[in-house]
């Protein structure tokens, strides 16, 4: 069984999580600029099953700047890698859900902005487990 992998996709940085083997536990992994994307899922891909991405929507459902962004970069990851399944999950708010996370690490982590998009990216990936059960 391989991990699911979880990206919560922004214009300038990307969060990634991704479950332990057993597709029980979601773990942080990294946040990179979205720009080198593609060069950090390259290592991951071998152990990666599904993947999941954080759809953008408002809170009325209605599509976001973000959500012809996504929609691109799913098509892309389809195109590249056929074998893998990719879904879409519900990411209004996501980043809002992760606050109380952040506010609760050392004042050295909640500056980092990409602690954020971790945090997301392990919310959006937890809720998507807690679901599929």
């Amino acid at each position: 069984m391989g991990r699911i992998l979880a990206i919560d996709y922004g214009e300038k940085r990307t969060g990634l999580a991704w479950t332990d083997p057993l597709q029980q536990v979601a773990l942080p992994l990294s946040t990179v600029p979205t720009e080198a994307l593609w060069s950090a899922l390259q290592p991951l891909l071998p152990e990666i099953e599904k993947v999941i991405i954080g759809y953008p929507r408002q809170p009325n459902g209605q599509s976001t700047a973000m959500t012809p962004l996504v929609e691109a970069f799913r098509a892309e990851l389809c195109r590249r890698y056929p074998h893998l399944t990719v879904e879409y999950v519900d990411e209004r708010f996501s980043t809002y859900a992760a606050a109380p996370y952040v506010r609760a690490l050392p004042a050295r982590h909640r500056r980092d902005k990409g602690t954020y998009d971790r945090i997301a990216a392990s919310l959006l990936l937890a809720n998507y487990l807690l679901r599929r059960r």
